[in-house]
């Protein structure tokens, strides 16, 4: 039997299991002299690339939102196999920072309605700060986790620490390299699809079941003006689906304040007053 000390760590476990896409959004920010020339093509160059070398457009997106993506806002969706069983969606409102790496989510779906959490890298002796939902979250206002801990990666396949659109490609390109060398990767372009009512590129990878590789077949969506994984879909050896993330609403660089990232924010939960 469960202790009652345990319910608020298991239930912040149960929030963090929903970590590891657009509507039309602001003007990226501005880039340094120079920069923008140097790293992102011409809508017929980035076509050309992307229909010609799906890694190397990969490589190339990766680069760009690592350079001129510094932070996002969004509507995060996330379906997930774990141990065999899919797990019901989740929609989550997001806030996105890359330097300091900083993440925001509050749950607004039917799943786990109205939970918080909060992780910044270097604070908080490293935990996330959760507040869940329904009666445990009046009970409990904030309660602190190891992200990558066992709790929290008991209902995930990611953790929170790994968060983010670039974060996907980080996971991808290596795992092509990897197939590549192998001598196993097909990765092709399969054209540019509607994605929230934008224009995306789509690529499709497949891998033979063999050196341990993740999943035989992965689809991914990178927004075509701003260079960014928007979605990703993944399946399974038997053909069910593995794993969905998907980034709505996405608006690149509002604007966001370190209040984004505090939970003694009076606009959100973690607080009694």
């Amino acid at each position: 039997m469960i202790g009652r000390s345990w319910i608020p760590v298991l239930a912040a476990g149960a929030i963090l299991a929903a970590l590891p896409a657009a509507v039309a959004a602001p003007a990226p920010a501005a880039v340094p002299a120079g920069a923008q020339a140097a790293i992102y093509p011409r809508p017929e160059e980035a076509d050309k690339l992307a229909a010609g070398d799906p890694l190397e457009f990969l490589r190339l997106a990766l680069g760009w939102c690592d350079q001129r993506v510094q932070e996002y806002t969004c509507q995060f969706h996330k379906q997930e196999k774990i141990e065999g069983t899919i797990h019901k969606p989740e929609t989550m409102s997001m806030k996105f920072r890359a330097r300091t790496f900083s993440v925001y989510l509050k749950w607004t779906g039917a799943v786990s309605d109205g939970q918080e959490a909060i992780y910044v890298e270097g604070r908080n002796d490293g935990k996330a700060a959760v507040h869940p939902s329904g009666l445990l979250g009046i009970l409990f206002r904030r309660v602190n986790i190891d992200p990558t801990g066992k709790v929290a990666l008991r209902h995930s396949r990611r953790p929170v620490t790994f968060a983010g659109m670039a974060n996907m490609l980080r996971l991808i390109i290596p795992q092509c390299e990897r197939a590549k060398a192998n001598g196993d990767l097909a990765l092709t372009y399969e054209g540019i699809r509607e994605h929230d009512g934008r224009p995306a590129y789509v690529f499709k990878r497949v891998l033979p079941q063999k050196h341990d590789y993740p999943c035989p077949v992965l689809i991914a969506y990178i927004d075509r003006q701003y260079l960014v994984c928007v979605r990703t879909d993944a399946y399974d050896w038997d053909g069910t689906l593995l794993s969905q993330y998907i980034y709505t609403d996405l608006k690149i660089n509002p604007g966001l304040t370190d209040a984004d990232f505090d939970p003694d924010n009076r606009d959100y939960g973690f607080r009694l007053f």
